[in-house]
């Protein structure tokens, strides 16, 4: 019977200690007190946290931590020093009575520890207002990244994952070994950017996570700011460079058997039992790559129906907002043609491109299988096939390229044209045509996260790549500006959540008043 290798008693190690921290918390968490939420508004909190999340289309394990940004943005504009200062209670209500955590969880020490992170974030963020040579927008970013990831781990620690990021950062240090002798740096620059891309590539971490992750790896906090400030000038310039680019590709395409990993330690209480026994451990994989195949078809199911939902509601906002009126201008007269085909087709156009997604076959199995065998149990680095970026396809593939996306548009305002659309429709038509494309391209991406052999592309899959491509490559450049300024869920924060949470807040103050009135009495 084979034994772990290095790597295999490293994640055995790594999980071991998370499990005795994990059950340590949980042992001092049964003989404390838990705190009880009791307030109005809850429907109405979780109705609006559902639309909210829904706007800002993020990943599903990242809304916590989202709230959490929100909430402290919130406080940090009306600089109410008090509020702060017993911040815990009031975030615990809101993440209560919006579902993100069930009644009865936290602890007093949970909420006061929340407290003095939010107090010396807010000192902080009051000194670096004043500072000269510092944009106050990208200050007030780095604070709020930090202060979310510190507290949405006191609200729900992740010791797993934090152990499972280490032993992948360790393993594919052999991988770049491997591959090519490692650079070095004084400042550490290729260790900071493989952990970024673990982070990025197996967990979809965002860029607060992988910022907070950072901090506390190098043990950096608020209250040195000299250090605080530079190293979050380092990590900015890290996270745009070239290198971190092609460590983070390396890592996705390599991390399909990790990705599987990851998943069985969630699911199987039994993972760390079955570690040591090579056969029933790579049996329990191989059953577990099934599962994971089942859940990447609901997954993309969910995606599909939240990209749906989010496409509608900007198309609706945008409708209000430029495209009614200005029928009304041009025409004097809404023009129900392109307006009902802009706000019907990017949706349909979606649930298309759903059928053209291929699940990875049996051979797709038996390659992870080969790879964890040897990731565990073997005595060599196992690597996949890479290909993206390692060919050179000549000036002619690049040319034809470029005249297929022409010929594409094309092809597509002509046909708008004939439908009667104004340049104001077509310009509609194409943005959201594009945010869809985009859209479906990284819900196909939660395929590839699993496939080690890639599939073969069929007749439909090479005429929807045609079409949408140049789409997709549209969609991605809008996307990151739409990231920067969210309009959607700017209009949200500024027209829904803050009236709202600010009248519901007083209506549980004047709950809190009313019970201390009948007591009196």
């Amino acid at each position: 019977m084979a034994e772990l290798n290095t790597t295999g008693r490293r994640l055995e190690a790594e999980l071991l200690n998370a499990d005795a921290r994990e059950n340590a918390a949980r042992k001092d968490s049964a003989h404390t007190e838990k705190v009880n939420i009791v307030g109005a508004g809850g429907a109405l909190t979780a109705a609006y946290e559902q639309l909210r999340n829904a706007a800002e289309n993020t990943e599903e394990h990242l809304l916590l931590q989202n709230a959490i940004r929100r909430f402290y943005k919130q406080l940090f504009v009306t600089r109410d020093e008090r509020l702060l200062a017993t911040s815990g209670n009031e975030l615990a209500v809101e993440l209560t009575l919006a579902g993100y955590l069930p009644n009865n969880t936290l602890v007093k020490e949970q909420l006061d520890t929340i407290s003095d992170f939010a107090t010396s974030h807010y000192k902080a963020y009051e000194k670096l207002q004043k500072r000269r040579g510092i944009n106050p927008d990208t200050s007030t970013a780095w604070l709020l990244d930090t202060l979310s990831v510190a507290v949405s781990h006191v609200v729900s620690p992740v010791w797993q994952d934090t152990a499972f990021v280490d032993v992948a950062y360790l393993y594919f240090e052999k991988v770049q070994l491997a591959n090519a002798p490692k650079n070095t740096s004084e400042d550490d620059d290729t260790g900071a950017s493989l952990f970024a891309a673990v982070h990025k590539a197996l967990l979809k971490s965002d860029t607060a996570t992988i910022r907070g992750g950072l901090m506390d790896r190098y043990g950096i906090g608020v209250n040195d700011l000299e250090r605080y400030i530079a190293y979050n000038q380092h990590i900015d310039r890290l996270l745009q460079s070239p290198g971190e680019d092609t460590l983070y590709r390396m890592v996705d395409r390599q991390g399909a058997p990790l990705r599987i990993i990851r998943r069985m330690i969630e699911d199987r209480p039994d993972f760390l039992q079955l570690l040591p026994r090579r056969n029933a451990f790579l049996d329990a994989f191989e059953q577990q790559v099934g599962k994971e195949y089942s859940h990447i078809a609901s997954k993309v199911n969910r995606a599909i129906v939240r990209s749906v939902i989010f496409l509608v509601i900007t198309k609706f906002l945008v409708g209000i907002a430029i495209e009614v009126p200005y029928d009304f201008w041009a025409h004097d007269g809404i023009m129900w043609q392109p307006l009902i085909i802009n706000l019907f087709f990017p949706p349909l156009y979606m649930i298309a491109l759903r059928l053209t997604l291929n699940l990875p076959g049996y051979a797709n199995t038996t390659a992870l299988v080969d790879r964890v065998d040897v990731m565990l149990y073997g005595d060599r680095v196992s690597l996949a096939k890479t290909t993206a970026g390692s060919r050179s396809y000549g000036q002619v593939f690049s040319a034809v390229y470029v005249l297929s996306c022409l010929i594409v548009f094309s092809a597509v305002m002509w046909l708008l044209l004939t439908l009667g659309f104004s340049l104001v429709h077509i310009a509609i038509f194409l943005i959201f045509i594009s945010t869809a494309s985009f859209l479906g391209f990284r819900i196909s991406r939660l395929i590839r996260e699993l496939e080690v052999v890639r599939s073969k592309s069929n007749g439909l899959t090479f005429i929807r790549d045609f079409i949408y491509l140049p789409f997709v490559v549209v969609g991605r450049w809008m996307s990151e500006k739409y990231a920067k300024i969210n309009i959607v869920a700017l209009i949200l924060d500024m027209l829904i959540e803050l009236p709202l949470k600010t009248v519901l807040r007083l209506v549980r103050q004047w709950g809190a008043f009313i019970d201390d009135r009948k007591d009196r009495i």
